[in-house]
């Protein structure tokens, strides 16, 4: 009985090693889910727009789109979620904004598309700081709204709590990759998660350094960023004023932006500032 007990230990042991390994190593993997282009792949959209190449460091080039319109009221700054590209995204998304009077800048993050460059959290941070600050050579701050949805979330709250934007809009946050991660991933104890995760993006830190108005969009249902982070995150705000939380009413994860709900508040909240 003893040997069958120490074997049993043993192999559970041997499993559970096993488990954060496998979250150590693959872990990039399983948060990203990275689809490249050729460099000679040619984007095709019907509304005008410019593919620009920003190297933003050594070994690093962002690939972006900037969709222009006659008379913009602004422009958009838009990070999006874990997966596809540029050539996955841009159709309906920068149409949103577009036909609302507003030009539309989206970029790729490392090893996505044609962007190039070691992928990092150090790295994601700073690309993105460095295309709003290309933007800010042909916009006022008071003219750039920062957008981000899913994985952007944190990414555009970060380049946010630097400079002083329009707005930042904020589809489907999380609180944080290490308040996620637990949910996901329910087997692994709490105290390795900071230690094993390489990416973190404190969402619940940075937000507090925004000073610009805040709007968030969250599905109710949301099978995967649960609703309540959004909650919690309007919480450490302790209720400002110019933070708003505007829940869709039975809204999944993906697709959010095109539900009815979404489109009428987004028409409230771009004619109001």
């Amino acid at each position: 009985m003893k040997k069958i007990l120490i074997r049993f230990s043993l192999f559970i042991s041997l499993f559970f090693l096993a488990m954060l390994s496998y979250v150590y190593f693959q872990q990039e993997k399983i948060l990203f889910q990275k689809t490249s282009l050729p460099q000679d792949y040619v984007f095709s959209y019907k509304q005008p727009f410019k593919e620009l190449f920003i190297e933003t460091e050594k070994g690093a080039k962002i690939n972006a789109l900037h969709f222009k319109t006659s008379n913009p009221k602004g422009v958009v700054l838009y990070f999006h979620g874990r997966g596809g590209n540029l050539a996955h995204r841009c159709g309906h998304i920068s149409d949103a904004f577009t036909c609302r009077g507003y030009d539309f800048f989206i970029m790729d993050y490392r090893g996505f598309g044609k962007s190039r460059g070691k992928l990092s959290e150090r790295a994601l941070c700073f690309d993105a700081r460095k295309c709003y600050e290309f933007l800010k050579k042909f916009y006022e701050e008071d003219q750039i709204i920062i957008y981000g949805c899913s994985l952007g979330t944190g990414i555009a709250t970060y380049v946010a709590s630097l400079f002083d934007p329009k707005m930042l809009i904020l589809e489907a946050p999380y609180f944080s990759i290490l308040d996620l991660t637990p949910r996901q991933v329910p087997y692994l104890p709490s105290f390795l998660i900071p230690l094993i995760l390489k990416y973190h993006l404190r969402t619940d830190l940075w937000i507090l350094k925004v000073r610009s108005p805040i709007r968030i969009f969250h599905g109710t249902d949301d099978e995967l960023v649960p609703f309540d982070s959004s909650l919690r995150l309007l919480k450490l705000l302790k209720n400002r004023l110019n933070a708003i939380l505007i829940p869709i009413e039975k809204g999944k994860h993906y697709h959010l932006s095109k539900d009815v709900q979404y489109q009428m508040k987004l028409d409230e909240i771009l004619s109001e500032f």
